[in-house]
């Protein structure tokens, strides 16, 4: 017989305490105790939080009481709207390098907390996803990773928030460069023809939301909604961990 989830949850909160007794965690940025958590408060509350960002791209929004950016009611992007959770500027860089290139799970856990913060404070208003998924990797690239960072995102956002994670829906058939040092039109023919849809898997599906570690032009995820619309799903979201600045 198994345990209940909210009997699980309770176990696996008393035994991160008594790891944290035993061993005490120390502030991933600055050094100093951090209590339960992987930054100490005032590293936590120093990240890069914009209050209002525009609802279709995730960039912040100047004092006006518009909800949309300029550019983006000109030519809106080819998904319905956008969730970021913090400014992709230092500490949040750092975090996401050693996250995915130093497979520190600590910086990763940081960035799936903030997201998940910032599900719960855009409350009811935001509409919810019938599933995750996860921005995928080339097999190629997963095998040298060992791991997908969007995957492991999704996975925590999705437990908390009851949310699957679908992460069969897409897949990386063409290896493509590393899109850092492009330019917005290199990134996009880049990324061209890189991801498939599997259809078998978007049956009954009407809203997913793709969850993604940094979003920079927006030329991956652009690629991924092309796919997912083809495949007949009518509603598109993007969940990210963190927004870069315009080029």
């Amino acid at each position: 017989m198994t345990a209940s989830a909210p009997g699980r949850q309770r176990v696996d909160v008393a035994l991160s305490r008594i790891i944290d007794w035993l061993l005490p965690r120390h502030c991933l940025m600055c050094g100093l105790p951090s209590g339960h958590g992987n930054l100490c408060p005032p590293c936590l509350s120093d990240l890069p939080r914009s209050p209002r960002r525009c609802e279709r791209c995730g960039l912040p929004l100047p004092g006006s009481h518009d909800s949309v950016c300029g550019p983006c009611l000109a030519t809106p992007p080819r998904w319905d709207r956008a969730l970021v959770a913090l400014d992709y500027r230092f500490p949040v860089d750092a975090l996401i390098q050693r996250f995915k290139f130093s497979r520190n799970h600590a910086c990763g856990q940081v960035l799936a907390q903030e997201l998940g913060r910032a599900v719960r404070l855009a409350g009811p208003g935001l509409p919810r996803p019938d599933v995750l998924v996860p921005v995928p990797l080339h097999r190629g690239r997963h095998l040298a990773r060992l791991f997908n960072q969007s995957e492991l995102m999704a996975n925590f956002v999705g437990q908390r928030e009851g949310i699957p994670v679908e992460d069969r829906l897409l897949s990386r058939v063409r290896r493509t460069r590393a899109q850092s040092g492009l330019d917005a039109k290199s990134r996009r023919r880049n990324t061209r023809d890189a991801f498939h849809c599997d259809r078998r898997f978007a049956k009954g599906l009407r809203h997913v939301a793709l969850v993604d570690d940094v979003m920079t032009t927006g030329a991956t995820l652009e690629a991924c909604v092309r796919e997912l619309r083809r495949a007949g799903i009518r509603e598109v979201s993007l969940w990210v961990a963190a927004r870069a600045p315009p080029p």
